[in-house]
């Protein structure tokens, strides 16, 4: 991976942490052991119910001038690859270039009776509001 897109992957993380925090208040920080170990982009740097929730997922950031389909498929590969490592499940955030952010998370996260799986089919896409919402409301309480 080249600077200028580390540089990019590096912008991506700190642009999301910002807007998750304006909805959670809970600081994230990058990963800075991601690259040497393979692990997942942010991780919780602060304490309380919301950080305790939001700890239990492994977060990974993209940020793409385009999201296909495939990108998704292959992303949320390496996104429940990387939770699986950590015991922790899995959360991708992207964007796409004047689009707004997006998280997509198992729809299981959502209600225990919903299907799970590891595919695409069984997730759900959620605004940052709506990823901030099931994290209040379904995982603190």
């Amino acid at each position: 991976m080249g600077a200028k897109s580390r540089r990019k992957g590096a912008g991506a993380e700190r642009e999301f942490a910002a807007v998750l925090f304006d909805w959670l208040g809970v600081r994230l920080t990058r990963n800075l052991a991601q690259s040497r170990a393979g692990g997942h982009d942010l991780v919780v740097d602060d304490e309380g119910p919301a950080a305790e929730a939001l700890g239990r997922f492994a977060i990974e950031v993209k940020r793409h001038a385009r999201v296909t389909h495939a990108n998704l498929k292959d992303w949320w590969r390496q996104a429940g690859e990387q939770a699986r490592r950590c015991g922790k499940v899995p959360a991708l955030a992207y964007r796409a270039d004047r689009q707004p952010w997006q998280v997509l998370i198992p729809l299981a996260e959502i209600h225990s009776h919903l299907p799970a799986g590891d595919s695409l089919d069984y997730c759900a896409v959620l605004s940052v509001e709506g990823f901030a919402a099931v994290i209040r409301e379904i995982h603190i309480n």
